[in-house]
C-alpha cells in the first residue's frame, strides 16, 4: 500500500472506530490486482507465456498446487495485464459474423465453477472475445461453437485459462482440451487445479507447472496488507496476524476465512478484533476445508440451504431427515428437496454425514450433517451473494 492509498483509506470513512472499511480486502474469494509474495511464480508463468510477445501461442499447460497458494490470484491478475497489453484493440475485435486478421494474442479467463457445461464454456470464451454481448437464450451449444470458430478464424492465437479444473462440480483437464481442440482456430490452454498431474489424465504434450504453498513470512505479509486495507486503524495486532499465518500452514484462503470469521464474531460496532474473536474464526474453519469460492458458486437454493444449515445447532443437524425438515421450515422448499440437496452436497464433499455414536435405540445410528467449509466467513459472504443473485 503506497502513500496515496493510505491517505485515501483514511478518507473513506468519517468514523475512525469503524471496524470494516473494505470487506473485499478480507474476503478469500476476492483477488487483488497486484498479488503479494508471488514474484518468482509470476516470473515462471511469464517464462511460459514468452511466445505471446512474438504473437505466437504458448504450449498447453497444467498449473497445479495446493489450495490457497495463489493460483487464481496470480493467473487472473496476469491474464488481465497481458490482455490489456497484447490483445487486439477494440476496433480489431471480431464480431461473430465476420473474420479477418488482427495483431496480438487474445486472453480469456474462464472460471469453470460458473461455466462448466459445454454451452457455458463456449459462451464464456466467445463473450470475452467479441465487442457485443453474446445472448444466452435462443442459441445452442453448436451455434456458439460455430460463432466462436468464425470469430477466431484468421486471428491471432487465443490463450484460454480454465480455472478450478477437476473439482466435484467441474470438468477435468482432458475435457477442457477436447472443447478447445474441437474448434477450428489457434487456441492454447492453461488448466489450473489442485490435483497432482500423476493423479489426473493430463495430455502428455502439456507443460507441467507447479506452485508451492506460501511461506509463513509471505502469508503474514498478505494478511497484514489485506487487514491494513480492509480494517480500521488498530483493529488487528501484528502478533495476531502472525498467529493466523502460522496456523494456516501456507493456505491464504484458510487464513482469510479465519480472519473474516473473526470479523463476523466481533460485530460491526466494535472497533477491534479480540483474541477470542480470532479463536472463533479459526474454530469455524474445518481442517481440511472446502474453499468458499466453490461453495458460493453453487446454485442459489443450495446456498440458501447451507445458510440455514450453519444456523442450526449441531444437535439439530441430526438425523438427516429431521435436519432437512428444520431447514425447509425456514425456506420456500419442500423437506424432500432439502434432503436431496443435503445428500448431493455430502456426495460432493461440501458437507459430511457424521454418525452420532451416542444415540439410543435399535437400528443404524443416525447421521449428523456437518459443514466442511468455513462457516462464519460463509455466513457473512452468503448474505450478500444471495441478495445479489436472482431468484
Amino acid at each position: 500500500m503506497d502513500i496515496e492509498d493510505r491517505i485515501a483509506r483514511r478518507q473513506r470513512t468519517g468514523d475512525r472506530n469503524r471496524l470494516v472499511l473494505d470487506e473485499d480486502q478480507l474476503s478469500p474469494v476476492w483477488h487483488p490486482e497486484e498479488p503479494i509474495g508471488r514474484g518468482p511464480f509470476i516470473e515462471r508463468l511469464l517464462d511460459h507465456f514468452d511466445p505471446v510477445f512474438d504473437g505466437r501461442a504458448p504450449p498447453n499447460a497444467y498449473l497445479h498446487g495446493p489450495g490457497g497458494a495463489g493460483k487464481s490470484a496470480v493467473t487472473i491478475a496476469l491474464v488481465d495485464q497481458l490482455a490489456a497489453s497484447l490483445s487486439p484493440p477494440n476496433d480489431a475485435v471480431f464480431t461473430t459474423t465476420r473474420g479477418g486478421s488482427a495483431p496480438g494474442v487474445s486472453f480469456v479467463y474462464v472460471d469453470l465453477r460458473a461455466a462448466d457445461s459445454a454451452f457455458e464454456f463456449s459462451h464464456g470464451v466467445l463473450n470475452a472475445l467479441v465487442a457485443e454481448s453474446v445472448p444466452r437464450r435462443g442459441v445452442g451449444t453448436e451455434e456458439l461453437r460455430d460463432r466462436l470458430e468464425r470469430c477466431v478464424r484468421g486471428a491471432g492465437p487465443v490463450v484460454v485459462v480454465a480455472d478450478h479444473v477437476g473439482e466435484a462440480e467441474t470438468v477435468d483437464v482432458p475435457t477442457v482440451a477436447d472443447r478447445l481442440d474441437g474448434i477450428d482456430g489457434a487456441f492454447a490452454w492453461l488448466a489450473v487445479g489442485r490435483s497432482d498431474p500423476d493423479a489426473v489424465d493430463v495430455p502428455e504434450s502439456a507443460v507441467d507447472l507447479d506452485v508451492e504453498p506460501y511461506s509463513r513470512a509471505a502469508l503474514t505479509d498478505i494478511l497484514a496488507a489485506r487487514a491494513d486495507a480492509g480494517l480500521g486503524q488498530g483493529a488487528l495486532s501484528h502478533s495476531v496476524i502472525r498467529r493466523v499465518a502460522e496456523w494456516a500452514e501456507g493456505d491464504a484462503g484458510v487464513a482469510l476465512s479465519a480472519l473474516l470469521g473473526a470479523v463476523e464474531t466481533a460485530g460491526e460496532d466494535d472497533g477491534s478484533i479480540r483474541p477470542n474473536d480470532v479463536d472463533a474464526g479459526m474454530s469455524a474453519v474445518p481442517w481440511p476445508c472446502v474453499p468458499l469460492g466453490r461453495v458460493l458458486a453453487l446454485p442459489r437454493n443450495r446456498v440458501r440451504t447451507l445458510v440455514r444449515l450453519v444456523g442450526l445447532a449441531p444437535e439439530d443437524r441430526a438425523p438427516v431427515g429431521e435436519c432437512a425438515e428444520r431447514i425447509a421450515e425456514r425456506l420456500d422448499l419442500t423437506t424432500s428437496t432439502v434432503e436431496r440437496f443435503l445428500y448431493e452436497l455430502a456426495e460432493a464433499g461440501i458437507v459430511e454425514r457424521v454418525r452420532v455414536s451416542d444415540s439410543d435405540g435399535p437400528g443404524r445410528p443416525p447421521s449428523r450433517v456437518d459443514p466442511r467449509f468455513p462457516t462464519l466467513a460463509f455466513r457473512r459472504l452468503a448474505r450478500r451473494r444471495i441478495d445479489e443473485t436472482p431468484a
